[in-house]
């Protein structure tokens, strides 16, 4: 059973088995245990530990298997606080979970935050020191390719058919591990993840920050279209108005992905961004400035995100 006291003495060993630097919270694969039936114990690429909590359809998959889909916590974390974290989903993930699972989804959450010793970003005396935006970023788009992985390696579940389904940070990681060539980014760990990051049908992004931490280029300059981001399969984006994340998905991202769609001859909007008008950051979880507006928000988001996965995840050819 993993418990805070543990989780000091993994991390004591972190510089000795080089899975990550001193004071970044990582501990090296095999040091974290499942709490329950319903986590798994991962290890992404930089050889870290990763809890992941794991959610199937009732009843035996279909002779094809279940399609699959990685979800991707915000900066609240993915379990309610305690010390240490409990764990219950937070409300958002476990409604998710259920929708997703009733229409006949495999579900892997990497809990990147409580893999690290800590439950939400924003708690920042419980944030690691060396855990900063930047570091989050490329740990996070490990931990989710080896959410992928797991459900690849699953017989119940279709390999090739893996949606990718992320909220305001966990929706900036999404991008990150949708993004069509790796090898472009400015941190050289990213790079390993190039060839290795399995073929998604489709992504959903509630609410980003598309800045990437510079990973990919942060302007429109021509000299840099090689690093414009580009992802490999469609995703949607549901913003809002109000949101202060807004502008670089609208501004940056979106004109970018226009730029290389046009060079590349592609028809297909691979960037979707719809825009709330009203809405803040967060309509899918709570009531900000304008109730009403982050309500509607909130049921049209999730009806057009619920029918681009069937659509994306569906059997027929």
């Amino acid at each position: 059973m993993f418990d805070r006291a543990a989780l000091l003495l993994s991390m004591s060993l972190v510089v000795v088995t080089g899975c990550g630097p001193a004071g970044d919270g990582a501990v090296a694969c095999g040091q974290l245990e499942p709490r329950n039936a319903d986590e798994v114990a991962l290890c992404n690429g930089l050889d870290q530990a990763v809890i992941a909590r794991v959610a199937v359809p009732e009843g035996e998959p279909p002779a094809s298997g279940w399609p699959g889909v990685v979800m991707l916590h915000g900066s609240g974390g993915l379990f309610l606080g305690g010390d240490p974290c409990s764990e219950t989903l937070q409300d958002q993930f476990r409604i998710w979970a259920d929708m997703l699972t009733s229409r006949g989804y495999a579900v892997a959450m990497p809990a990147s935050f409580y893999s690290r010793g800590f439950c939400d970003w924003t708690e920042k005396a419980t944030v690691p020191r060396e855990l900063d935006e930047h570091e989050r970023l490329i740990v996070r788009t490990f931990d989710g390719v080896a959410a992928a992985d797991w459900l690849c390696d699953d017989p119940r579940v279709d390999c090739s058919r893996l949606a990718l389904l992320g909220f305001s940070n966990g929706a900036s990681t999404a991008m990150m591990m949708l993004h069509e060539d790796l090898g472009a980014a400015d941190d050289p760990r990213l790079h390993e993840l190039a060839d290795a990051v399995p073929g998604f049908s489709g992504g959903v992004a509630y609410y980003p920050g598309c800045g990437l931490q510079g990973e990919l280029a942060s302007h429109l300059a021509e000299a840099e279209v090689d690093r414009y981001y580009y992802p490999h399969a469609p995703i949607w984006v549901p913003h809002a108005e109000k949101d202060a994340l807004l502008a670089t998905c609208e501004e940056l991202r979106d004109p970018q992905v226009d730029v290389i769609a046009d060079r590349e001859d592609v028809s297909e909007d691979r960037f979707e961004l719809e825009v709330y008008a009203g809405a803040d950051h967060g309509f899918d979880v709570w009531f900000t400035g304008d109730p009403q507006a982050d309500r509607e928000a909130r049921v049209d988001a999730q009806a057009r995100a619920l029918a681009k996965l069937a659509d994306w995840l569906s059997d027929s050819p």
